[in-house]
């Protein structure tokens, strides 16, 4: 059921290749058991392409109506919209059969879900985990939270994505909203007439303008605007983007209420919801942006599928060359072509050896980066601490003060950090894998290029791949008192370390998760393709020489049907390529 309605979201060319896919998966399953990995494969690109995600992002200042646009799209007030700012983590909401909350956690602590009777009680239950009011400063350590909706919009492939309001008091949000903007594949950027554009927007956009390759611009709020006022504010906004930001002309601007949109949901009026100009811009989004998605996935996920299919191939027309050769013939091919896989175990293994010394350099150098840090954070949280001391705050003590300045600053200041870090270890991930990459491609090439010569089969190199990983993401510790048995036996000196040490530990630890998932990752994908060139290659010539050996009467009919199985896949192969072409 899910897969049919996602479908109906798929543009031409992408139901095309679905079903270029799902005839792959008939036709190698036919070939035999032996095939099953493959069939497989097939299989699970055609279904990634089916539940292909959109990303969106809704981002903008405080209070410009972000999580009222949100609740209007999902047909149900869910979202808190309230004076008070929302904390740092980002809230998915996301298709589910039933309405669901799932609350994740730093550190061990299991994964909370709450379904609660009624929208208001799971409204209530967003509040206490996302909204500075319930959760200040995330004292919780929440990391993200999911809502899945039984919406009609999020049931066509979209994933929508709230995050904090710029613009408040707590700036560390900005930071971190820049931080996972990489995981979108688009966003709405929100501003209303009252205020009129920012320039803190305008610097924020010009920055998310780098993370983000598809924005939205919409102009809210109109329903406080007449006509004149609004033609008024939409060519204000449209001049701010051309003259600052380079951007076309005629760049739509989507002019909507998100509070007139959802009282239309809510009492099902669609003429209001047209009138809302909420319409238009789900439409927008459902026709445009969701087909651009799938159109990308579709050709990576055509390209590996040529992959699969050219490997099938080969080995194929290596089974089908290879049952025409005399016995003796064939026995001579596959020592030699033994002896080229000896050569390539050996080649593995050095490979391996400098993958693992590349990796414990990449350690180093983030060892070297924590030390800088710790350094550079010391003298900051000092900095912080005599501010925090001779700011004039009206009787607050002077642990009330410091607490305060390091609560506002410690975000702000690591979240920085992390990005930079993460930015310096991506670059030297790339410099480390990248050599690697091309030898195993070199090595696995030479072992088709072999087979292929020696049984004088047709040889065309395969599409390279990525290979990096970065996944785990640090917390903040923002003070130590709440955690100390005897809190007052510590001088402010010993609380600089402390915080220093967890904060750098905590992102030392986080960036090194992922350098080893980065390097496990790939160093287990060099295995596989390896494996797989090999099942690709001497398989067939194995399958070939023990049929020739038991069942030497029925051979002709056999290579008969293996021609027949061979043109079908190059004529699909053919097709793959055709649909790949822009």
């Amino acid at each position: 059921m899910m897969q049919n309605v996602v479908r109906q979201t798929l543009n031409k060319e992408n139901s095309f290749i679905v079903s270029l896919l799902e005839k792959g998966t008939h036709l190698v399953s036919d070939l035999g058991t032996e095939f099953d990995h493959e069939t497989k494969k097939i299989s699970s690109l055609m279904s990634r392409l089916l539940e292909g995600r959109l990303h969106l992002a809704v981002l903008g200042q405080f209070k410009r109506g972000k999580s009222t646009l949100l609740n209007a799209f999902v047909e149900e007030p869910v979202l808190p919209v309230s004076v008070v700012p929302l904390t740092s983590v980002p809230t998915f909401i996301r298709f589910g059969k039933h309405s669901m909350i799932r609350v994740h956690f730093a550190g061990k602590r299991s994964a909370e879900e709450y379904i609660g009777a009624s929208t208001s009680e799971r409204t209530a239950f967003l509040v206490k985990h996302v909204t500075e009011e319930g959760n200040p400063k995330n004292e919780l350590g929440v990391t993200e939270v999911e809502v899945l909706l039984p919406s009609p919009l999020l049931s066509k492939g979209v994933v929508l994505i709230d995050t904090p309001g710029i613009g408040s008091t707590f700036r560390h949000n900005t930071q971190a909203t820049l931080n996972f903007l990489q995981q979108c594949d688009a966003a709405f950027f929100l501003i209303s007439a009252d205020p009129p554009i920012s320039e803190v927007e305008l610097d924020f956009l010009e920055q998310v303008r780098q993370k983000v390759p598809r924005l939205i611009f919409v102009l809210n709020k109109i329903d406080y605007l007449n006509a004149e006022e609004r033609h008024e504010a939409l060519t204000f906004f449209r001049r701010i983007l051309v003259e600052n930001l380079n951007v076309e002309k005629n760049i739509p601007i989507f002019c909507v209420s998100s509070r007139q949109g959802l009282e239309a949901k809510l009492e099902n009026i669609p003429e209001r919801w047209a009138e809302s100009g909420l319409e238009e811009l789900e439409t927008h989004l459902i026709e445009f942006l969701a087909m651009e998605k799938f159109s990308v996935l579709g050709k990576a996920i055509s390209r590996k599928a040529q992959d699969i299919i050219e490997s099938i191939l080969m080995r194929v027309r290596i089974s089908l060359q290879a049952l025409k050769l005399p016995q003796k013939t064939l026995e001579e091919k596959i020592k030699t072509f033994e002896e080229s896989l000896h050569r390539a175990s050996r080649d593995r293994v050095i490979i391996q050896d400098i993958l693992e010394g590349d990796k414990k350099r990449v350690t180093v150098y983030l060892e070297d980066q924590a030390m800088s840090l710790r350094e550079e954070a010391a003298i900051f949280l000092k900095d912080t601490m005599h501010k925090g001391l001779s700011s004039v705050s009206y009787g607050k003590s002077s642990k009330s003060r410091i607490q305060g300045a390091w609560a506002e600053s410690i975000p702000v200041f690591f979240e920085q950090k992390q990005a930079e870090v993460n930015e310096n270890v991506k670059s030297n991930l790339v410099d480390a894998l990248g050599p690697h990459e091309q030898r195993t491609d070199d090595l696995i090439e030479t072992l088709r290029k072999t087979a292929a010569e020696l049984f004088q089969v047709p040889y065309r190199p395969l599409h390279s791949e990525d290979a990096l990983e970065m996944a785990r993401k640090p917390y903040w510790v923002l003070n130590t008192w709440n955690t100390e048995a005897l809190p007052m036996l510590k001088s402010m000196d010993d609380r600089i370390d402390e915080l220093v040490r967890r904060n750098v530990e905590n992102l030392r630890w986080a960036t090194l998760q992922n350098i080893n998932i980065s390097f496990a990752r790939f160093a287990s994908r060099i295995k596989e393709r390896l494996e797989e060139t090999v099942a690709a290659t001497k398989g067939g010539m194995k399958v070939a020489h023990s049929r020739k050996k038991e069942h030497a009467e029925t051979v002709v009919e056999e290579i008969k049907r293996i021609e027949q199985f061979a043109d079908a896949l190059e004529n699909l192969k053919v097709t793959l390529e055709r649909a790949d072409m822009p």
